[in-house]
């Protein structure tokens, strides 16, 4: 079925099914589009931040929206019958990274019940300075679920978006009024709703599994890899405070494997093979920039594991209150805390990096290990082991 801009038709024209998706495909000759789904309340505002989806929040808690992006196309899939009664209202919209609207080369907009689907196309010949749309809403009215195609432009970017529907960006501010003088005012009445905030500069991977795809095309530029921790205060007598390294095992797309690591002072190189370069010990956990590794050429990676590892200390990670922040440039940093209380193994894997197709996926492994030969044996790297120190 295809659609025109403004058509409305109830879900049950199309499906009697509680389970639909909706798939956004955007191309930009100028830029990268992002697409959000905010769940809104009645008055159409996005009074819980935990329905507002996009790349750094790709679920809600039940899991009545997901969204899953492979290259330029983003699926939300809705469970209609988990949304809570206060999300009246579902708005995917999609906001323009570096271009705007105009830049659209091609772009559609899909929603999918059952067997049958009904779609609209759109280009950027139809929009000026616009640097976001609101394509589409999925509401409830009269207890029946309806669709329309809306196509608006909208002239700010996804911050604005977030603005629009009374969310707040972690961060965001907004100028403060010249002060003036005035006579005592009222009693002030009730305080209104604190608007939800929302953090649209970093991505955190919070559960094992959880990935996220970096566009080497994008950033084309080095990724930069920091562990910082808390070491613990030195005492007389007692356990030693916990020295933590940060180390990788990598194999590059032209075979090459090896081991970044402070111990037996293999820290790589940056301006030839590996590429990969590891910048100091810090013993004490003490050092405000933590422990650094960069990847120069991350586009020559095939496969690798970012880890960390007690060197001294108990091996105690809740202890540790440790945290990996994959930086990139033009794009949100990648988060991953070491939160697991449960193990005392000392090794812990961080996250995997594997690339492909002009890709770089970063995905939050969280497992824990004794020893080196037992990571390396779980991921299949195949290194020859001697004792080394530092």
């Amino acid at each position: 079925m295809e659609l025109q801009k403004g058509q409305k038709l109830k879900l049950t024209d199309l499906t009697t099914e509680q389970q639909v998706r909706i798939t956004v495909s955007v191309g930009m000759s100028n830029g990268e589009a992002d697409c959000t789904c905010f769940g809104v309340d009645g008055d159409r505002k996005l009074s819980d931040d935990r329905y507002f989806v996009f790349y750094n929040q790709t679920s809600t808690p039940e899991g009545a929206i997901t969204m899953a992006s492979n290259g330029g196309e983003t699926t939300f899939t809705v469970a209609l019958d988990k949304l809570p009664e206060k999300i009246q209202r579902l708005v995917v919209t999609v906001a323009a990274d570096g271009g705007m609207m105009r830049d659209i080369t091609q772009g559609s907009i899909t929603l999918h019940g059952g067997d049958a689907a009904a779609s609209y196309a759109f280009q950027g010949s139809g929009f000026a300075e616009e640097r976001a749309l609101i394509l589409c809403e999925l509401y409830r009215k009269d207890g029946i679920w309806r669709y329309q195609v809306v196509a608006s432009g909208f002239n700010g970017g996804l911050s604005a978006l977030l603005a629009h529907f009374g969310g707040e960006e972690v961060g965001g501010s907004q100028p403060a009024p010249a002060p003036k003088a005035e006579p005592a005012p009222p009693p002030a009445p009730d305080p209104a709703p604190a608007q939800p905030k929302v953090n649209l500069s970093k991505i955190t991977l919070k559960k094992s599994g959880e990935s996220h795809k970096i566009n080497l095309s994008k950033n084309s530029g080095e990724i930069h890899v920091n562990l910082n921790w808390n070491a613990g205060k030195k005492k007389l007598f007692g356990p030693k405070p916990i020295d933590l390294d940060l180390a990788c095992m990598f194999r590059l797309k032209n075979g090459m494997q090896g081991v970044i690591q402070a111990l037996g002072n293999s820290f790589g190189r940056a301006d030839d093979f590996p590429y990969i370069l590891l910048d100091q010990d810090d013993r004490t956990g003490q050092s405000t920039n933590g422990e650094n590794m960069f990847f120069k050429r991350p586009e020559l990676i095939d496969f690798a594991v970012v880890f960390a590892f007690i060197y001294e200390g108990v091996p105690n990670w809740r202890g540790t209150d440790a945290a990996v922040v994959l930086h990139q440039q033009g794009a949100p940093d990648i988060e991953i805390r070491i939160d697991n209380p449960d193990s005392r193994d000392r090794f812990c894997v961080l996250a995997s990096l594997s690339g492909s197709s002009g890709q770089l996926e970063v995905k939050r492994e969280d497992k824990f290990f004794p020893g080196h030969r037992e990571v390396d044996d779980y991921y299949h790297f195949g290194f020859r082991w001697v004792a080394g120190r530092k």
